[in-house]
């Protein structure tokens, strides 16, 4: 008995700590998204000679797009925080909301689909430590979900066992 409370608590420390760490590595993401996003409109605006009369068009187009980048962004650390905070909550105990469970789930299936995308990264050689920094974090994050996932699970399964003692 005394060896499951000793697990338990252990369990409840990861996720706890992991619940923290998805709320600031949000701020990463937001960064990361906020920094490719930026980078391709200028890749694409930058190619653009408007005439004068589509001048109002395109700032107004490319308005449009900012706001719909920011949009995302706020999204994204919505999830991150809505995990996060709800993982930090479970484990002290606290009421939370359920699904941050599956949140946590599909944001960590999407985030090892994502690290595909570095195959192509790696072949330009002028940001290569910029790509292994991100890769690294990126693997951080995948840790911490995989983390939350592992020790929510665990717990359920202890709660379990002590409910039917």
């Amino acid at each position: 008995m005394g060896n499951d409370k000793t697990k338990l608590r252990r369990y409840e420390d990861d996720l706890n700590v992991s619940g923290l760490g998805v709320v600031i590595l949000g701020a990463w993401s937001i960064l990361k998204f906020l920094f490719q996003a930026m980078l391709q409109v200028k890749d694409v605006i930058g190619q653009q000679d408007f005439p004068e009369e589509e001048q109002a068009i395109a700032v107004g187009v490319t308005v449009a797009i900012v706001i719909v980048i920011l949009l995302i962004a706020f999204l994204i650390l919505r999830i991150h925080m809505y995990i996060g905070l709800n993982a930090s909550k479970a484990a002290k105990g606290e009421p939370y909301k359920k699904g941050y469970y599956t949140g946590a789930v599909i944001l960590l299936v999407f985030s090892v689909l994502g690290m595909f995308a570095y195959i192509y990264e790696l072949k330009d050689l002028n940001n290569l430590d910029i790509t292994i920094a991100s890769f690294i974090v990126d693997l951080t994050l995948i840790y911490i979900l995989w983390i939350i996932v592992s020790s929510t699970r665990k717990i359920r399964e202890l709660k379990s066992l002590q409910v039917r003692e």
